[in-house]
């Protein structure tokens, strides 16, 4: 090999370790952040386990139960803290996540510590989206392992059809979420022109957002279940970082060709 050409070899192994070492402590701070929602959503899922569903979350997904289950010795009251801050910071962080790892995908010089500072910039709208996320997937969830029990047909019929709908409502918000969050930190759209193009991009790119889906789906159910020794080390350094890192370099082309 040519020494330009080794050169040239070194310093892109170089760049990407760079890059990896920054969305790893990225990615260990967001963790620190959104662990008690992560814990709380652990717990609902594990209830609604042991009512009825065939396995509990906990063997299901010991990485995730491990961290979960050490935040759950905490006294309720410091638990339930945690938890209401951990929920007025989810979305500032993760709109700071989205924008970290978007402007790194772009080739822009970013700073761990711009984190800290998109999150604070996109605080006011960061703040009820966040609530409004973690509270609107709780009732989803609810509704579809939880729910009412009715025994006359008529109503029985309803909650199924209920429960439907709340799934194809949780789907089409997983994968609206990466859009929304692009579209925040990238324009200053008003809240109805970015939930609007948001919405577009979700139906006209389905296909698209559904493979994605999928892959990080097994991404993280490998991570957290199969090996249970390498889920407690890739939810705090890669899984949430590694997941927004694969959104952005899906989204951030369909948002060059019809946003930016």
């Amino acid at each position: 090999m040519e020494q330009p050409e080794k050169r040239a070899l070194s310093e892109r192994i170089r760049r990407v370790l760079w890059i990896w070492h920054k969305l790893a402590a990225v990615n260990f701070i967001c963790f620190l952040i959104f662990l008690p929602v992560f814990t709380w959503f652990y717990l609902v899922l594990n209830t609604y386990a042991h009512a009825g569903l065939p396995i509990g979350v906990a063997l299901l997904l010991p990485g995730l139960g491990y961290f979960s289950e050490l935040l759950l010795r905490l006294p309720p009251g410091i638990f339930y803290a945690l938890f209401a801050i951990s929920a007025v910071l989810f979305g500032p962080f993760l709109f700071g996540l989205h924008y970290f790892v978007s402007a790194t995908l772009m080739e822009r010089h970013v700073w761990i510590s711009d984190l800290f500072v998109q999150a604070k910039q996109h605080a006011r709208r960061g703040i009820p989206a966040g609530l409004c996320l973690v509270a609107g997937t709780h009732l989803l969830l609810w509704n579809i392992f939880g729910g009412v029990i009715a025994f006359a047909p008529w109503v029985s019929l309803l909650l199924t059809v209920s429960r439907w709908v709340s799934m194809g409502l949780l789907l089409f918000l997983v994968l609206a979420l990466p859009y929304f969050c692009q579209i925040t930190v990238w324009t200053d759209l008003p809240l109805s022109a970015t939930l609007k193009n948001a919405r577009i991009l979700t139906r006209v790119y389905l296909g698209r957002g559904l493979l994605l889906l999928l892959v990080i789906g097994i991404f993280w159910w490998g991570a957290l279940s199969l090996i249970p020794v390498l889920g407690l080390a890739s939810l705090p350094l890669i899984l949430i970082g590694g997941t927004a890192f694969a959104q952005a370099a899906v989204c951030l082309p369909v948002m060059e060709r019809h946003v930016l």
